[in-house]
């Protein structure tokens, strides 16, 4: 794994290598932003995960999973979240779902 600065920095980077899908947390799923997608934890895999703290706000707590469609490997994205005290109980229960592989 490559270590970033910032948020920014990564996403840039994992686009360069092929993860240009965005999934956002509805309802207990992951929903693609490009592509009639919805997936269960059970349906990706998480290649890559990066923790960044921010330095003065802990709002500013994210965390970006780089993630991989078991239904379809081809199809690599980027989901970001918050992480601590403010992260929603539906978006702690889906990740702690995911799959590493």
């Amino acid at each position: 794994m490559n270590t970033y600065d910032t948020l920014t920095e990564a996403i840039a980077d994992l686009r360069q290598r092929d993860y240009v899908l965005d999934y956002n947390l509805i309802d207990g799923v992951a929903q693609c932003q490009q592509l009639p997608e919805m997936l269960s934890p059970h349906e990706l895999a998480v290649q890559e995960v990066y923790r960044f703290e921010g330095a003065s706000d802990p709002d500013d707590n994210m965390v970006l999973y780089a993630l991989q469609s078991k239904k379809n490997p081809a199809n690599k994205g980027l989901l970001v979240a918050a992480y601590g005290p403010y992260v929603e109980t539906q978006a702690a229960e889906f990740i702690q779902q995911l799959d590493a592989l």
